[in-house]
C-alpha cells in the first residue's frame, strides 16, 4: 500500500540545493494523491512544487519529464516545466528518495460544470493541435507503456486474470470485440491519458495548468477525448449528454473532429472508462497499492453502463 512520504526540512532543503536553490521560508504538504507525495515549498524570491515518487519507477519518471520538457517547446501553455538539476538531468536521487521539481502554479481544482468542461475540452484540443517535431516525437514513449488503449483492453478481456465482470462489461459493449475500431486509422500525437477536471487547476475562473502527465505518450487523440469526457463531464457520478456537449464546443472550437472521429466518439467514451478502470484493476487488485480501492475499478463499469443506456435512449 502506498503512503505520504514525510520529509523535514533537512531533507528538502538537500533536495533543493541540488538544483542551486537555498532558503526555505515555509514548507507545506500537499494532497496525498496516489503516485506522489507533493509539497509546496517558499523561497525567498519563489515557489516551488516538490514531489516524491511513490509508485512510478525512475525510468517512467524520466520519460514524463520528456514529454514535459518537449511540450514546453512546443509552446504547450497548460503544462508545467521540470527544473533541472545543477547537473542537468530532471530527476533527483536523494538517499532512498527520487522525484521531480516543479515551479509551483496556484489554482484550485474546479467542479464539474459546462464552464469547467468547454475550458478543459479546448486545453486538451490544444494539446492534439501542437505542430509536432517527428524527430523528437518518435523518441518520447508510447501511451501504451503506461497506459491501456483499445487493443491492450481487448487483450486483458482475454486473459484468465481479468475480473469477471470487466470481461462480461466489454463483452456487453463491443460484441464485434472492436474489429471496426481497431481497424480505423485515428490521428495520433502526444496524449494525456487522463485529463479528468481534478487533474487541472484554475484560477480566476480560467484553466492555468494542466497537471498530472503520469500517463502521457504517444497515441490515439480519440481515445485521449474519450477519457477526458469520461471524467470530466459528470453530474453525480455520471456522463451526461449536456456537459459532453459543453466539452466538444470547447474542444472543436480548436479542432474540428473529423466525421471518423464523431463516429466512433461514443466507442471511445467506453473506452474511456474501461482504459481507466483497467489502470485501477492493475494497481489496487493486482498489486494491492490501497487495498481499500481494490473493487473501485467497478464504479467506471457501472459508469459506462450509463452512459451505454443513456446513449441508447437519445437514438
Amino acid at each position: 500500500m502506498a503512503s505520504y512520504t514525510q520529509i523535514g526540512l533537512k531533507e528538502a532543503e538537500d533536495i533543493l540545493k541540488l538544483y542551486g536553490r537555498e532558503g526555505i521560508l515555509k514548507m507545506t504538504p500537499l494532497s496525498l494523491g496516489i503516485s506522489n507525495s507533493n509539497y509546496r515549498v517558499d523561497l525567498a524570491g519563489e515557489s516551488v512544487l516538490l514531489k516524491i515518487s511513490n509508485d512510478k519507477n525512475q525510468l517512467q519518471l524520466a520519460e514524463e519529464q520528456a514529454i514535459l520538457l518537449y511540450l514546453n517547446q512546443r509552446a504547450y501553455p497548460y503544462s508545467l516545466k521540470p527544473f533541472a538539476l545543477i547537473s542537468g538531468e530532471l530527476v533527483y536521487n536523494y538517499e532512498p528518495y527520487f522525484g521531480v521539481v516543479y515551479p509551483f502554479v496556484d489554482g484550485i481544482p474546479p467542479g464539474p460544470s459546462d464552464y469547467t468542461c468547454k475550458e478543459v475540452g479546448a486545453a486538451l484540443a490544444t494539446l492534439h493541435s501542437i505542430a509536432h517535431d517527428h524527430t523528437k516525437l518518435n523518441h518520447l514513449r508510447p501511451h501504451e507503456n503506461v497506459g491501456f488503449g483499445a487493443y491492450e483492453i481487448l487483450k486483458y478481456s482475454e486473459t484468465l486474470s481479468c475480473p469477471k465482470d470487466y470481461r462480461e462489461a466489454f463483452q456487453y459493449f463491443f460484441p464485434d470485440q472492436l474489429k471496426d475500431f481497431l481497424e480505423t486509422p485515428f490521428e495520433k500525437g502526444i496524449i494525456h491519458g487522463d485529463l479528468y477536471y481534478d487533474n487541472t487547476l484554475f484560477n480566476n475562473n480560467h484553466l492555468s495548468a494542466v497537471l498530472d502527465f503520469e500517463q502521457a505518450g504517444r497515441g490515439e487523440y480519440l481515445l485521449d477525448l474519450g477519457i477526458s469526457i469520461s471524467g470530466t463531464c459528470l453530474e453525480k457520478g455520471r456522463v451526461i449528454s449536456p456537459l459532453v456537449n459543453s466539452y466538444l464546443e470547447g474542444y472543436e472550437a480548436i479542432r474540428p473532429l473529423s466525421s471518423t472521429e464523431l463516429k466512433f466518439l461514443d466507442h471511445a467514451v467506453i473506452l474511456g472508462l474501461l482504459s481507466i478502470s483497467l489502470w485501477r484493476i492493475k494497481r489496487f487488485k493486482e498489486r494491492d497499492l490501497n487495498p481499500l480501492m481494490e473493487n473501485s475499478y467497478q464504479d467506471l463499469l457501472v459508469r459506462a453502463m450509463n452512459y451505454y443506456q443513456m446513449k441508447q435512449l437519445e437514438k
